[in-house]
């Protein structure tokens, strides 16, 4: 028993795996149900004592399907598994299901609306819309036939006929509410994976990728956004860093331990900053800071602090360790992006003259 469940759950995992296209998925969904209905539709067929075929054409149909989704396993050719899987079902065995099971008398107009929704779910493009007006086409000759010609049907007692209705309409809803299920189930889990990858592209697109800060575009396009709504958001700040002689740190310790220093410099502008502060690394060995709704000397403070940090933290061996110059602005409402970048930049290109490690503003 233990070896069937878990033959059936790797069926499952194989069947409606992500890595398995979703029209193909949402066709077994759709076999699936079936071939449960005609099982059904079997046992209650023979239960009711109906003719011999009308007990039979639900069995061939469910073991035809079975063996049909075998090749499906197999098959590339998910649009032709789905279209030969609903066309057999509602062209084929439906329709003859209709005349054994006394037409409209009975209950097979039910697995009319099986084979709409079948067809609307699981086929694509113009074959979707082939199938549907053949569906119709065939299903409106059955009725007109009936009505014109009903003893060319398999009658049945009216009490039969009742008890075939009720099961026709148990068995309809059942395939239809467990494909609904399912493919809604599968949609779910598809939209949950896009959503997903799309904030991981997202993330990759706006994050440097080797110290998890901000990258140059985002933060250009937020600086411009602060820029624009610094009337509402009030005071606005911007500091540039320079790591001081990182070529010499790469020239002498290797390009994967100035790797590491810039990682340990993005961890100390993360440890820093407070709420709505903004770290990113602007290029090279270059990184901002831009600290919103802070009055001038607590900013200024942030950024001397940060230089101590780097300092105490980032040592080259027992006798030296890496400091950062930085430039310092405050940004006006009359000032531009453009502007605002240009200042700072001189503000660290006077601290880089300077001496190195301080902060000018």
């Amino acid at each position: 028993m233990g070896r069937i469940i878990s033959a059936l759950q790797n069926i499952r995992l194989n069947i409606f795996s992500p890595k398995v296209s979703l029209e193909k998925r949402i066709t077994y969904a759709m076999v699936f149900c079936s071939m449960v209905g005609e099982i059904i539709g079997f046992i209650e067929s023979y239960l009711l004592g109906l003719p011999l075929i009308a007990v039979l054409l639900p069995l061939f149909s469910a073991i035809f399907l079975f063996f049909l989704s075998l090749w499906g396993l197999k098959t590339k050719k998910s649009r032709l598994f789905a279209t030969i899987s609903i066309s057999t079902s509602a062209l084929i065995f439906f329709p003859l299901m209709f005349f054994a099971n006394s037409g409209l008398h009975g209950g097979m107009p039910y697995y009319f609306l099986v084979a709409v929704v079948c067809t609307a779910l699981a086929l694509r493009g113009r074959t979707r819309i082939i199938i549907f007006i053949l569906i119709l086409i065939e299903y409106s000759a059955l009725f007109a036939l009936y009505h014109f010609y009903p003893q060319g049907f398999i009658g049945m007692s009216h009490e039969d006929a009742f008890v075939d209705q009720l099961c026709s309409m148990l068995i309809a809803s059942i395939v239809l509410f467990g494909f609904s299920f399912i493919v809604s189930k599968q949609n779910y889990h598809d939209r949950h994976k896009i959503e997903q990858l799309s904030l991981l592209y997202e993330r990759q697109a706006n994050t440097d990728e080797l110290t998890g800060l901000y990258n140059r575009r985002y933060f250009n396009n937020f600086l411009k956004l602060a820029i624009l709504t610094l009337g509402d958001t009030g005071k606005l700040h911007i500091a540039m860093f320079d790591i001081d002689d990182f070529k010499y740190v790469n020239d002498k310790y290797g390009h994967p331990f100035g790797d590491t220093v810039l990682k340990q410099f993005a961890e100390i502008l993360e440890e820093t900053k407070t709420a709505g502060i903004t770290a990113c690394r602007y290029g090279g060995e270059e990184f901002l800071l831009l600290i919103p709704k802070t009055n001038q000397e607590d900013a200024l403070e942030l950024v001397k602090e940060v230089l101590v940090r780097t300092r105490e933290k980032i040592k080259l061996d027992d006798t030296k360790f890496v400091t950062v110059s930085a430039g310092f602005m405050t940004c006006s409402e009359d000032m531009t992006y453009d502007v605002l970048l240009q200042e700072v930049d001189k503000k660290l290109y006077i601290a880089k003259s300077s001496g190195k490690n301080c902060v000018i503003s």
